[in-house]
């Protein structure tokens, strides 16, 4: 009698989903439980944060009462934003730097990216913070790291739904590097004008808006993405 082959046959590994991944699951479900208690329990803080957003005032009114409550949901809606654009630089990497993939566990590199994204943003906050100390009013400061607040939370709350799309729909890399462009875009352009109106103001302070804007706005962004690809490109080659 012949030999059975008891061992069968070796089949294909699956391809990797991020909609199979337990880590991300979990994160994203709590990114939601965060947002749907806050909707749900403080609308009023949201709206509060938009409105002193869009006002003009030249100083912070006396009336605005910041509580623990408000600095708490704060905290957890900038953390909320880190989180996801930690994951759209993940999602980015695995699309285009998969060998990275093949090293490294996809939750360190999530991990990592998360990271990241949250010391660039505290480095830029401590950079306007001693920079607008130096050249500029407290009331406009005040403002100024108001409004920056504002911008990231609004930007996490956009980013939601499309790393949803991305995740559980399949949301194509092109259509998701528009979305998130865009919004990004946005973003900035809303700070831009809010730094003109509150730290310049007039048409001849342009081109000090300008550098003051690039250089500590859009050069520690550029300088964090060259460093991801100096990163990504040497962690491939010790692979």
């Amino acid at each position: 009698m012949n030999e059975m082959n008891l061992g069968g046959m070796v089949g294909e590994p699956l391809p990797y989903l991020l909609r199979s991944d337990g880590l991300i699951t979990c994160i994203m479900f709590l990114c939601m439980a965060l947002v749907a208690f806050v909707v749900a329990r403080e609308k009023k803080y949201l709206y509060h944060q938009l409105k002193s957003f869009i006002s003009s005032r030249e100083r912070p009114s006396m009336f605005d009462e910041v509580t623990m409550a408000d600095m708490r949901y704060t905290f957890l809606l900038l953390l909320h934003t880190c989180v996801l654009i930690g994951f759209c630089l993940y999602y980015y990497s695995s699309e285009n730097s998969t060998h990275l993939f093949a090293g490294i566990s996809h939750g360190s590199l999530l991990l990592g990216f998360i990271v990241l994204v949250a010391a660039v943003l505290l480095f830029k906050i401590g950079v306007y913070k001693f920079i607008n100390w130096i050249f500029f009013q407290k009331s406009r400061n005040m403002i100024w790291v108001n409004a920056y607040f504002n911008v990231l939370i609004w930007m996490g709350l956009l980013l939601l739904p499309v790393v949803l799309l991305i995740i559980y729909f399949g949301l194509s890399s092109q259509t998701a590097f528009y979305l998130v462009g865009g919004i990004i875009i946005f973003a900035k352009i809303a700070l831009f004008c809010k730094c003109f109106t509150n730290f310049f103001g007039k048409i001849h302070g342009l081109v000090h808006l300008i550098l003051y804007f690039c250089a500590l706005e859009i050069l520690p962004d550029l300088m964090a993405w060259k460093g991801i690809e100096i990163v990504s490109n040497n962690l491939t080659l010790n692979i």
